[in-house]
């Protein structure tokens, strides 16, 4: 048998390189193909840089559609002041009036001020304060009356009247709103005034003739002294029960309406009432108590029964020896 003839070296090495050369035209096609780490890096952070710039001119958009009287608008909370008794205002009879006619020294007055034309916010706190008030176990005219005065000094009797026709017809469950829920006009310089001693902050726009304004309710007692204030659009009855309540001094209310009272305590930063910690402390210590005494007196007069028993028994059997 003949050997085999060996391949040429030559050969051998041209084979091979030919194989690496298609190797890295594979790998050179792959890298054009695919972006590599680098690119990867600059190409995620172009994208975050890109939704970064979105982000801020849309805020930016935003903000600049946000009317610069708004900045102002607040309620600066001023419990424990006085509201002037003598600001004069219209009722909507259209007859002359003072704010101390409302103060009667027996019932507290719940005080809002709204205007009639308001295209949004005023409808709904005083909608949403309708729904409250039907709910409500006290009574408009019997235990509190409401203050409702405009802050446009440019609306006309006519127009609190029909106003008050509305939301007073919307009261089905308070039979004597119509007499305890009053709507009154005034002068802008009495409206001022009555807004400062409330801190009601507000401002007119001359452009669109609207009213910047937040959205309020002081509760205030008998004798004209702010007591409690609910800054949200709709407040809970249970939370207005409590406030006139708080507003009255106790003078309206069962029993367990001042008991609740007695559990919660206002918080000025929400602008409602919460559960106090330290009531409801006192509260589960007093339970505790009760329920020791109801359990371990009858163990004790027990125990001093039967010992008094068994002493008897030892000294008539101590007799009969």
């Amino acid at each position: 048998m003949k050997a085999q003839p060996k391949k040429p070296k030559a050969l051998e090495f041209q084979s091979v390189s030919l194989w690496e050369q298609a190797a890295r035209r594979d790998r050179v096609s792959f890298k054009t193909a695919m972006p590599g780490r680098n690119n990867f890096v600059i190409f995620s952070l172009s994208l975050v840089l890109f939704f970064a710039a979105f982000q801020s001119a849309a805020t930016a958009q935003l903000n600049d559609r946000v009317p610069s009287q708004v900045e102002n608008v607040t309620v600066d909370q001023k419990l424990g002041d006085s509201v002037p008794l003598d600001i004069l205002l219209v009722d909507s009879n259209g007859q002359a009036t003072k704010t101390g006619h409302f103060f009667d020294s027996k019932r507290p007055v719940l005080l809002t001020l709204n205007y009639s034309n308001c295209p949004v916010l005023c409808n709904v706190q005083l909608n949403a304060l309708v729904e409250g008030l039907n709910s409500l176990s006290l009574r408009i005219g019997r235990d509190f009356q409401i203050l409702t005065v405009s802050i446009d000094p440019k609306e006309t009797t006519e127009r609190i009247r029909e106003t008050k026709s509305k939301y007073i017809e919307m009261l089905d469950q308070q039979p004597g709103a119509d007499g305890g829920w009053h709507f009154c006009t005034a002068r802008e310089s009495s409206i001022k005034r009555l807004a400062d001693a409330v801190g009601f902050r507000y401002t007119y726009d001359a452009k669109t003739g609207e009213y910047y304004h937040p959205a309020m309710l002081a509760f205030v007692s008998p004798d004209g002294v702010i007591s409690r204030y609910s800054l949200d659009v709709a407040f809970p009855p249970e939370q207005t029960k409590l406030a006139l309540i708080d507003a009255s001094s106790g003078t309206i209310g069962t029993a367990v309406d001042q008991f609740i009272m007695w559990c919660f305590s206002y918080d000025a930063d929400r602008g409602s009432y919460v559960l106090g910690a330290w009531r409801l402390m006192q509260l589960g210590a007093a339970m505790t108590v009760l329920v020791l005494l109801v359990t371990l007196v009858p163990y004790w007069i027990g125990r001093k029964r039967s010992a008094r028993g068994s002493a008897a028994v030892d000294i008539m059997g101590h007799s009969a020896v």
